[in-house]
Protein backbone atom coordinates (compact mmCIF):
# COMPACT_ATOMS: atom_id res chain seq x y z
CA UNK A 1 0.00 0.00 0.00
CA UNK A 2 3.32 2.07 0.47
CA UNK A 3 3.48 1.91 -3.51
CA UNK A 4 -0.16 3.05 -4.18
CA UNK A 5 0.42 4.28 -7.76
CA UNK A 6 1.08 0.68 -8.44
CA UNK A 7 -2.40 -0.42 -7.50
CA UNK A 8 -5.09 -0.16 -10.30
CA UNK A 9 -7.71 1.55 -9.93
CA UNK A 10 -10.12 -1.13 -8.86
CA UNK A 11 -7.53 -1.74 -5.59
CA UNK A 12 -7.24 1.80 -5.10
CA UNK A 13 -10.84 2.19 -4.57
CA UNK A 14 -11.31 -0.32 -2.39
CA UNK A 15 -8.41 0.90 -0.45
CA UNK A 16 -10.23 3.88 -0.30
CA UNK A 17 -13.75 3.15 0.59
CA UNK A 18 -11.88 0.47 3.31
CA UNK A 19 -10.09 3.58 4.41
CA UNK A 20 -13.11 6.20 4.89
CA UNK A 21 -15.21 3.71 6.20
CA UNK A 22 -12.38 3.37 8.86
CA UNK A 23 -12.05 7.29 9.36
CA UNK A 24 -15.33 7.43 10.00
CA UNK A 25 -15.53 5.05 12.91
CA UNK A 26 -13.21 7.24 14.63
CA UNK A 27 -14.38 11.24 13.82
CA UNK A 28 -13.47 11.60 10.15
CA UNK A 29 -10.60 12.17 7.52
CA UNK A 30 -9.18 14.54 9.93
CA UNK A 31 -9.24 11.99 13.12
CA UNK A 32 -7.71 9.30 11.32
CA UNK A 33 -4.38 11.39 9.47
CA UNK A 34 -4.12 13.01 13.20
CA UNK A 35 -3.91 9.51 14.42
CA UNK A 36 -1.80 8.41 11.89
CA UNK A 37 0.83 11.54 12.18
CA UNK A 38 0.67 10.81 15.79
CA UNK A 39 2.27 7.53 15.19
CA UNK A 40 5.23 8.63 12.49
CA UNK A 41 5.78 11.16 15.78
CA UNK A 42 6.65 8.67 17.84
CA UNK A 43 9.79 7.36 18.67
CA UNK A 44 10.50 4.77 19.49
CA UNK A 45 8.16 2.94 17.04
CA UNK A 46 4.91 2.55 18.54
CA UNK A 47 4.99 -1.35 17.57
CA UNK A 48 7.61 -2.34 20.17
CA UNK A 49 5.86 -0.97 23.18
CA UNK A 50 6.05 -3.11 26.17
CA UNK A 51 2.54 -2.35 26.97
CA UNK A 52 1.25 -3.14 23.60
CA UNK A 53 -0.87 0.00 23.83
CA UNK A 54 -0.58 2.89 22.28
CA UNK A 55 -2.42 6.16 23.61
CA UNK A 56 -3.42 8.92 21.05
CA UNK A 57 -5.50 12.43 22.07
CA UNK A 58 -8.55 10.63 21.12
CA UNK A 59 -8.19 7.04 22.05
CA UNK A 60 -5.97 4.22 22.06
CA UNK A 61 -4.55 1.77 20.00
CA UNK A 62 -4.32 -1.81 21.61
CA UNK A 63 -2.59 -5.27 20.10
CA UNK A 64 -2.56 -8.82 21.03
CA UNK A 65 0.95 -9.19 22.02
CA UNK A 66 4.92 -7.69 21.99
CA UNK A 67 6.03 -7.10 19.30
CA UNK A 68 9.83 -7.34 19.55
CA UNK A 69 12.48 -4.83 17.91
CA UNK A 70 14.32 -7.52 15.95
CA UNK A 71 11.11 -8.98 14.81
CA UNK A 72 9.80 -5.38 13.50
CA UNK A 73 13.51 -4.52 11.71
CA UNK A 74 12.99 -8.07 9.58
CA UNK A 75 9.70 -7.48 9.13
CA UNK A 76 10.68 -3.69 7.66
CA UNK A 77 13.20 -5.73 5.45
CA UNK A 78 10.51 -8.52 4.25
CA UNK A 79 8.36 -5.32 3.36
CA UNK A 80 10.92 -3.67 1.26
CA UNK A 81 11.85 -7.07 -0.88
CA UNK A 82 7.93 -7.72 -1.85
CA UNK A 83 7.15 -6.63 -5.29
CA UNK A 84 4.03 -6.01 -7.03
CA UNK A 85 3.91 -9.53 -8.64
CA UNK A 86 4.69 -11.20 -5.42
CA UNK A 87 3.50 -9.46 -2.23
CA UNK A 88 4.62 -12.37 0.08
CA UNK A 89 5.98 -11.63 2.58
CA UNK A 90 7.62 -15.72 3.06
CA UNK A 91 11.10 -16.26 1.81
CA UNK A 92 11.43 -19.67 0.02
CA UNK A 93 12.57 -22.50 1.98
CA UNK A 94 16.07 -22.76 0.53
CA UNK A 95 16.60 -19.06 1.80
CA UNK A 96 19.10 -18.33 4.19
CA UNK A 97 16.48 -16.48 6.38
CA UNK A 98 13.95 -18.70 6.33
CA UNK A 99 13.85 -19.95 9.53
CA UNK A 100 13.89 -16.32 10.85
CA UNK A 101 11.30 -15.26 8.79
CA UNK A 102 9.25 -18.19 9.32
CA UNK A 103 9.45 -17.21 13.04
CA UNK A 104 8.84 -13.76 12.69
CA UNK A 105 5.40 -14.53 10.84
CA UNK A 106 4.88 -17.15 13.51
CA UNK A 107 5.26 -14.76 16.03
CA UNK A 108 3.63 -11.96 14.72
CA UNK A 109 0.56 -13.70 12.97
CA UNK A 110 -2.39 -13.68 15.40
CA UNK A 111 -1.87 -9.83 16.01
CA UNK A 112 -4.88 -8.05 16.13
CA UNK A 113 -5.00 -4.51 16.30
CA UNK A 114 -8.25 -2.82 18.17
CA UNK A 115 -8.81 0.95 17.95
CA UNK A 116 -11.05 2.46 20.41
CA UNK A 117 -11.69 6.11 21.31
CA UNK A 118 -11.85 7.67 25.05
CA UNK A 119 -15.30 9.50 24.16
CA UNK A 120 -18.35 7.77 22.31
CA UNK A 121 -19.44 10.96 20.21
CA UNK A 122 -15.78 10.75 18.64
CA UNK A 123 -16.51 7.20 17.36
CA UNK A 124 -17.01 3.34 18.17
CA UNK A 125 -13.38 2.37 16.89
CA UNK A 126 -12.65 -0.55 14.92
CA UNK A 127 -10.15 -3.35 14.53
CA UNK A 128 -7.67 -5.21 11.74
CA UNK A 129 -5.61 -7.79 11.69
CA UNK A 130 -1.67 -7.55 11.08
CA UNK A 131 -1.24 -10.06 8.43
CA UNK A 132 -3.74 -12.12 5.98
CA UNK A 133 -1.98 -15.81 6.31
CA UNK A 134 -2.90 -17.83 3.32
CA UNK A 135 -0.95 -20.86 3.68
CA UNK A 136 2.60 -21.85 5.11
CA UNK A 137 4.46 -20.30 2.60
CA UNK A 138 1.96 -17.47 1.72
CA UNK A 139 2.12 -14.69 4.38
CA UNK A 140 0.51 -10.99 3.26
CA UNK A 141 0.43 -7.97 5.14
CA UNK A 142 -3.45 -5.99 6.05
CA UNK A 143 -3.35 -3.21 4.14
CA UNK A 144 -4.51 -0.84 7.22
CA UNK A 145 -1.42 -2.55 9.19
CA UNK A 146 0.88 -1.13 6.74
CA UNK A 147 -0.99 2.57 6.55
CA UNK A 148 -1.53 2.61 10.12
CA UNK A 149 2.17 1.91 11.28
CA UNK A 150 4.84 1.93 8.17
CA UNK A 151 2.99 4.36 5.31
CA UNK A 152 3.91 7.86 4.91
CA UNK A 153 0.80 10.48 5.88
CA UNK A 154 0.74 11.66 2.55
CA UNK A 155 0.22 8.34 0.64
CA UNK A 156 -2.99 8.12 3.12
CA UNK A 157 -3.69 11.56 1.95
CA UNK A 158 -3.77 10.13 -1.76
CA UNK A 159 -5.81 7.23 -1.15
CA UNK A 160 -8.42 8.97 1.08
CA UNK A 161 -8.87 11.99 -1.69
CA UNK A 162 -8.40 9.58 -4.80
CA UNK A 163 -10.64 9.84 -7.59
CA UNK A 164 -10.09 7.44 -10.54
CA UNK A 165 -10.59 10.33 -13.15
CA UNK A 166 -7.43 12.29 -11.27
CA UNK A 167 -4.23 12.00 -12.99
CA UNK A 168 -2.27 13.16 -9.82
CA UNK A 169 -2.72 10.02 -7.95
CA UNK A 170 -0.20 8.71 -10.74
CA UNK A 171 2.89 10.18 -9.99
CA UNK A 172 5.70 7.81 -9.86
CA UNK A 173 7.13 8.45 -6.34
CA UNK A 174 7.93 5.73 -4.25
CA UNK A 175 8.08 5.99 -0.37
CA UNK A 176 10.50 3.81 1.45
CA UNK A 177 8.93 2.11 4.59
CA UNK A 178 10.36 2.64 8.24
Amino acid sequence: MCHFHKLSDDEKILLRDQLLAYAALIGGKNSLLKLLETIRNTSPHPLISKTALFRFPKGLIKWSKNVHRDNLSLLSMRMNARTKENPNLMVSKEDKSYKNVANMLRSLGPLTFTVAMNKEEDGTGFTFKAFDIIDSDTTVMDSMFELFFFCSVSITKKILNFNPSSTEDTDSEDDEVL
